[in-house]
């Protein structure tokens, strides 16, 4: 039974998947696996089956070392989305605050596409090629909304 999102990483142990990660992202290969095995694997009523994804978490990702209680998948997931939530507000305020130019991000979103397609290809998922582009266009329009609520808090 094992979850074929993780095979490429079939031959590797859990430090060099987090270095890996690491690399890019600010995540942990406990936070990532489990991320989408809550994403993935959910009960009629779309909740994540989070004590069947802990009690057989070494059945379904080769690097995990050991199954996890439901609390630590709790924990991982909310770990996560803790993270995403503040490498989000790290990367608007360092542009709000000044800190880098409108190039600089723009050169940094190109690169973080780049680190995407990286990782889902780890995944052994396919990137459509609009992907990169509607990214793009997602976070331009973000940026106009930030520019357009923060100029109404200002006035």
């Amino acid at each position: 039974m094992k979850y074929q999102k993780f095979r490429k990483m079939d031959s590797k142990k859990y430090l060099e998947v987090t270095r890996f990660l690491k690399r890019t992202t600010h995540l942990t290969a406990r936070e990532w696996v489990i991320a989408h095995l809550c994403a993935d694997f959910k009960d009629t009523s779309n909740r994540s089956e989070m004590t069947w994804i802990g009690s057989n978490l070494k059945q379904l990702v080769p690097f995990m070392e050991e199954d996890y209680t439901r609390q630590e998948v709790s924990n991982a997931r909310a770990s996560f989305k803790k993270k995403v939530q503040r490498s989000g507000t790290t990367f608007f305020y360092a542009y709000y605050a000044g800190l880098i130019t409108q190039e600089e991000m723009i050169g940094m979103i190109h690169k973080m596409v780049l680190d995407m397609k990286k990782l889902i290809d780890t995944e052994g998922g396919d990137i459509p090629a609009e992907h990169a582009t509607e990214v793009q266009m997602l976070v331009a329009d973000v940026l106009r909304q930030i520019n357009e609520s923060m100029e109404e808090d200002y006035y």
